[in-house]
């Protein structure tokens, strides 16, 4: 891959990534993955259509590039549109209006549609829809792209998962309080955009690939399961072994004692996570102000709470990052090594984003376990009162 296309396609990804985990808006979001598809092969246009269970259709609910005749030529049936895709699989078609798998072949040539690349989106380990891109010359698609636009196609069915979710416990919770004529102020509280500049002077071209990737690793990770804590520490070792750290820790504020809490960490020996929790004011006080801090030799610097400790444990130098959600700094990413060393400023681009990741994935399991123990607390609440009755 050529250098500046690996750049663009991790400074592509990490935008997109912090776009679709943290929107309010599922449509914002549909809208913006499908504009940026098509803008990433540089293609002619794209849709994203989902299967509706009941007719076996394929809804269109983004597209970007096409005209209103071709999105409006009639319903695409998810047995007879290349139906390869919902078993999985990627189809890329070259010469797609003399192909059979193709429903409206005609209607393709008339939008001046020459090849076509389907990819599935999936949600729980089933396809639930399809992100297409269309080209109006004929051409192959390399590894890369699909690599990248399968990685964007999988935020989508993450984003689509994450709004389903949401919506049914809500609706769960609505109804229950509605029944006993208690109203919710709102729906659930949805997590804000975060808006981090990209950095301009990125450069290296494997470390770009290697930073995609395991950005794309982490989001499947969330897609895949609702345990945080297992994110977490996916993102703590990964985070490790990209910097040749010696270690890494994720810590979240505690509001109420202003400890930073342990959320998950990698290298860190027994002896030094004990040693006691570190405290918001004393503890590289500038990184909760949104301030990436680098303490370039733990022997002298005054920030650190614990700086005997710390010398101890073989670390002579730490990078200490926010954890922003909802436009606050909730936690801090820490990355410890065992020489003094410099970051790049592709080093703490990467390192943000995954803060970033990070600050969503912390905020959407709290909305989730709040929405789940609010519908299981008004149960039981309602029970008892109707066994007293």
């Amino acid at each position: 891959m050529p250098e500046s296309q690996s750049i663009e396609y991790f400074k592509l990804f990490y935008e997109t990534t912090q776009t679709i985990l943290s929107s309010a808006s599922l449509q914002v979001t549909l809208d913006t993955l499908v504009e940026r598809a098509v803008a990433a092969l540089k293609v002619k246009g794209g849709s994203l259509r989902l299967v509706d269970e009941q007719t076996q259709q394929l809804g269109l609910v983004a597209s970007c590039g096409l005209s209103d005749v071709y999105l409006n030529k009639g319903a695409l049936s998810s047995d007879h549109s290349v139906p390869q895709v919902l078993k999985g699989e990627v189809v890329c078609i070259p010469d797609a209006f003399n192909d059979s798998r193709i429903q409206y072949r005609d209607e393709l040539r008339a939008e001046g549609i020459n090849t076509m690349l389907s990819l599935p989106l999936e949600a729980a380990d089933k396809a639930i829809g399809v992100l297409r891109l269309y080209s109006a010359k004929r051409r192959e698609f390399s590894d890369e792209e699909i690599e990248l636009v399968s990685a964007m196609a999988e935020l989508g069915g993450l984003a689509i998962a994450n709004a389903r979710l949401y919506d049914a416990e809500g609706i769960k919770l609505s109804t229950l309080l509605r029944e006993v004529g208690v109203d919710l102020p709102g729906a659930p509280v949805a997590v804000e955009q975060q808006v981090c500049a990209f950095a301009a002077d990125l450069g290296d071209a494997m470390h770009s690939l290697a930073y995609f990737r395991a950005l794309h690793e982490i989001t499947r990770a969330i897609l895949s399961t609702l345990d945080s804590k297992e994110v977490m520490q996916l993102i703590v070792e990964r985070v490790t072994g990209l910097m040749n750290a010696k270690a890494a820790a994720l810590r979240l504020i505690n509001e109420s004692t202003g400890e930073l809490e342990l959320l998950a960490s990698r290298g860190l020996s027994e002896r030094f996570l004990t040693k006691g929790t570190p405290h918001t004011d004393k503890s590289i006080q500038e990184t909760l102000m949104g301030v990436p801090v680098l303490i370039a030799d733990t022997s002298s610097d005054p920030r650190l709470e614990y700086p005997a400790e710390t010398v101890a444990e073989g670390i002579a130098s730490i990078l200490s990052l926010p954890i922003v959600a909802r436009r606050r700094v909730i936690g801090v990413l820490r990355v410890y090594s065992a020489d003094s060393r410099a970051y790049s400023q592709e080093d703490v681009t990467f390192l943000a984003a995954v803060a970033d990741i990070a600050g969503i994935v912390i905020m959407n399991a709290r909305l989730y376990e709040k929405t789940r123990y609010d519908l299981s607390f008004w149960n039981a609440t309602l029970g008892y009162l109707e066994g007293k009755s």
